[in-house]
């Protein structure tokens, strides 16, 4: 089989490993355990006659069933799924290749709350911000797929993933990712999808969507994340097990507890897609963290949230899988140093672990709020920490031997060739330029003396209302609108 490898490059270089192997297998055998001797709550019929029907064991009871895996159904249902698959843009020069230690990055999911750019005011989101953030997602080359990062607040609850999935589509040619809901919002979200590929065959060969389901901590896999899981896997779309285990609340208080507890609820349903259509791709994702038990307040930002997440990338690349992590994602209410100090720590934690797509940006308030201009901030940190996986090559043209012994001792090097050959390495890339490199006096002049955020925040600004997405072919938005109506009339 041939592999088309898109995007950006895998690994190289740098890199973090936080187990021996004996502690992968060891914990790989937790989770076999659990899944197979302490089991699963299960709230759908679907899936419970689906586990029955591969060989798991089920108990009914009042409203749910009790359901163990015996260990190999779950190594069976590992090894099915793909190893290595493709993140398929609406515009194929957006593909990326979702495979261990090849890192991509995206913002963070599902904010309820916005941090507007332009008049600095905290207010609820809305489809607007969410249609704005898509183009800025958009046009930020370091992001490989485009997250509904909103909740807003002028949609009613039952319709926002239908209509947040609308204001990305006009408004991006990157992949995407978010929850979808329930079945009734899936089916209405593949019409809009078919419109904006042009048909139905057109999506299915080039599927640019990738829902999430959710899995409830601890091992309870509730009716709408089951019927999703289902009827995705067998409409051909690619899946993220997102698991949001809280360490001391909703697992145990250990990070390898907590990380054994996770997986095993990540290889659930992975296990659950593989069934219910053998070949599945699957991305196991992550947004755990751990609950302060002084604040009872979800830390995302806390280094214990990195720990955690780069733990559960490694498992996944025991397994071969491709992962996704939410690492970056701040506890601090305004754009300060706060919310830099803990993108960067929990993200290159994350990457350096090899995960396969690192998502947290924009995302400050535990998870809560969206600022572009962090996303923007955000942005400029990951062209860096991909710098930094580049690692250092030593091969005979990098150590320089030869050009060390032209120029001999007391000479310089600022005018050979070889630098010259490699000056546009050295110097940043216009796309991420705000963080400073100049004198004191050189940026006075540019920026008037202003703070990184304020530069973000005009910069934000300045993208949402020029960028211009690839257009959608002719009569696909007459097509959604129709959708939308149809849905709201329902």
């Amino acid at each position: 089989m041939r592999m088309d490898y898109t995007g950006i490059p895998s690994m190289a270089g740098f890199g973090l490993q936080a187990f021996t192997d004996d502690q992968l297998k060891a914990i790989h055998h937790g989770v076999l355990y659990i899944l197979e001797k302490i089991g699963l709550k299960v709230q759908s019929k679907t899936a419970t006659e689906l586990f029955a029907n591969a060989g798991a064991k089920v108990i009914n009871e009042k409203g749910f069933s009790k359901v163990t895996l015996p260990q190999w159904l779950v190594e069976d249902c590992i090894a099915s799924a793909p190893k290595s698959f493709v993140y398929y843009g609406r515009d194929s020069k957006y593909d990326f290749t979702a495979e261990p230690h090849r890192t991509g990055f995206t913002a963070f999911g599902q904010c309820v709350k916005i941090l507007d750019p332009e008049t600095g005011e905290y207010r609820s989101s809305t489809k607007d911000d969410m249609a704005g953030s898509a183009r800025l997602q958009d046009a930020l080359e370091n992001i490989q797929i485009v997250t509904r990062t909103m909740a807003p607040g002028d949609i009613p609850a039952k319709a926002q993933a239908l209509h947040c999935l609308d204001a990305i589509l006009r408004n991006t040619g990157k992949h995407i990712s978010g929850g979808a809901g329930n079945v009734v919002n899936l089916k209405a979200m593949l019409s809009l999808l078919y419109a904006a590929a042009g048909s139905k065959e057109k999506f299915e060969a080039r599927p640019f969507y990738s829902p999430s389901v959710c899995p409830t901590s601890p091992l309870t896999l509730c009716e709408d994340c089951c019927d999703v899981a289902v009827a995705a896997a067998r409409a051909g779309l690619g899946l993220v097990v997102m698991i949001m285990p809280l360490s001391g609340a909703t697992a145990p208080v250990t990070p390898a507890g907590t990380v054994t507890l996770g997986l095993a609820e990540q290889i659930a349903g992975l296990s659950l897609a593989q069934i219910a259509n053998k070949g599945t791709p699957v991305t196991l994702g992550s947004a755990t963290t751990i609950m302060d038990l002084r604040t009872t307040v979800s830390a995302m930002g806390a280094p214990e949230s990195g720990i955690i997440n780069a733990s559960l990338v490694q498992m996944a690349n025991y397994y071969g899988l491709p992962s996704r992590v939410a690492c970056g994602v701040s506890d601090a209410m305004t754009l300060d140093s706060q919310v830099g100090y803990e993108y960067a720590t929990n993200a290159v934690t994350a990457a350096l672990s090899g995960a396969s797509i690192v998502f947290g940006g924009g995302a400050m308030e535990s998870g809560l709020t969206h600022s572009p201009a962090k996303l923007l901030m955000d942005h400029e940190c990951m062209g860096n920490i991909r710098k930094i996986l580049e690692g250092v090559s030593t091969d005979e043209k990098s150590l320089s031997i030869d050009i060390i012994e032209e120029i001999g001792a007391a000479g310089s090097f600022l005018m050979h060739s070889q630098t010259m050959d490699h000056v546009r390495e050295l110097r940043k890339k216009p796309s991420n330029d705000l963080f400073n490199r100049k004198s004191r006096a050189a940026w006075k002049k540019d920026t008037g003396g202003k703070s990184i955020s304020e530069i973000a925040s005009e910069k934000a600004c300045f993208t949402i209302n020029n960028h211009t997405p690839v257009s959608l072919p002719d009569g696909a938005v007459e097509k959604m609108d129709k959708i939308l109506m149809e849905f709201k009339d329902k």
